[in-house]
């Protein structure tokens, strides 16, 4: 994983500068690169369910909503689909008239991290709203926490206890890793999400412990803001905002070759591996020739 602390350290080693005023410039191309790239896949999908409310036209979308992908309006076992009206000047000619109500909603309109149907919903019947959309992905700016020790774990467990810590509710949503070492009591080197911080010693993971469980420990440890990109390519903005480094700040052809090199590399694996929304394998279709059975059916006796 490639935490925000992580990620920056390594810009700063591979540019060769590590003064704050290069690792800043490093992160801010680093966060816009993560998000060009994100724009083009599917990984970073996510849902919303709501309900409708009688008369109430415009509806709260997530904080971090980039683009709407789908969406639907059940009423009974019926889905329908609205249409996404963009222009400001529709949605206003539409809504001329406000007297207009329906519990089956014709057009859609997104507006100020809201969104809006017409006509208004007419009855106090709840009607189950369904959205898929683009997530926007959050700059990484928060520095790695690794004050005070691990205390205990259990294998399969999510509870974590720490002593010396100042843990704190917005570290949920980060990344915690439990150092890995040979001596007992000490973690797998996984990181896992943190689902909730409960006080400054304790909090929950989002997902069971899979390493030895850790019982009167002292072990370290580290929590990180880490990007949203598969794991696998979370060096990529790196290597593009080395690209642009010695492209512009400080011009070198040789270096500038190699890290064009690197970052085109995994881009290609990016795009095999991820360029798809199907995750199980097909045939190719230029392999695939389809069959009549009638030319294959045995004679009956």
């Amino acid at each position: 994983m490639q935490t925000f602390t992580s990620r920056r350290n390594l810009y700063g080693k591979l540019s060769n500068d590590s003064s704050s005023a290069n690792l800043s410039v490093g992160d801010t191309l680093m966060n816009a690169f993560e998000k060009k790239i994100s724009k083009k896949f599917n990984f970073l999908e996510a849902s919303l369910y709501a309900s409708t409310v009688a008369s109430q036209q415009f509806y709260e979308l997530p904080k971090n909503f980039g683009k709407l992908k789908t969406i639907t309006v059940t009423i009974g076992s019926t889905k329908y689909q609205p249409i996404l009206i963009t222009s400001r000047e529709q949605w206003d000619n539409l809504n001329a008239t406000t007297s207009i109500t329906s519990n089956i909603p014709e057009y859609c309109f997104i507006f100020d991290k809201q969104i809006g149907f017409y006509p208004k919903p007419s009855s106090a019947t709840t009607n189950a709203i369904y959205l898929q959309y683009h997530k926007n992905l959050k700059d990484l700016s928060i520095a790695d926490y690794t004050t005070g020790m691990i205390v205990s774990i259990a294998n399969g467990g999510t509870a974590v206890v720490g002593s010396g810590t100042t843990w704190t509710v917005k570290m949920a949503g980060m990344f915690i890793q439990f150092t890995d070492s040979t001596t007992a009591n000490t973690g797998d080197g996984e990181w896992y999400e943190i689902e909730s911080v409960e006080s400054a010693t304790t909090l929950t993971l989002k997902v069971p412990y899979q390493g030895l469980s850790i019982s009167a420990g002292s072990g370290a440890y580290t929590i990180g803001q880490v990007s949203l990109l598969p794991e696998d390519i979370q060096i990529l903005p790196v290597f593009q905002a080395l690209v642009a480094y010695f492209a512009s700040i400080k011009p070198d052809t040789a270096k500038l070759s190699v890290y064009k090199g690197l970052a085109k590399e995994m881009e290609d694996s990016m795009m095999e591996n991820y360029g798809s929304s199907l995750i199980s394998p097909v045939c190719s279709t230029e392999d695939f020739e389809l069959k009549n059975p009638n030319n294959y059916l045995q004679p009956t006796s």
